[in-house]
């Protein structure tokens, strides 16, 4: 099965998450350009939000 238009491969490999399932770590670059990991924030309540690139003035 080919992978979607935009689709990288690593994307098609990417294990899909249900309701329930702890999340996997992951690492990402604050603001300023501090490295944030989601097991930093373990036991606190965390929401991502996720903005289309053309909404980031770049």
């Amino acid at each position: 099965m080919a992978a979607p238009k935009g689709r990288t491969k690593i994307a098609t490999q990417t294990k899909t998450l249900k309701v329930g399932d702890p999340a996997p770590d992951f690492a990402l670059r604050s603001h300023d350009g501090r490295e944030i990991t989601l097991s930093a924030f373990r036991g606190q309540t965390v929401v991502l939000a996720f903005f289309a690139f053309a909404f980031t003035n770049t």
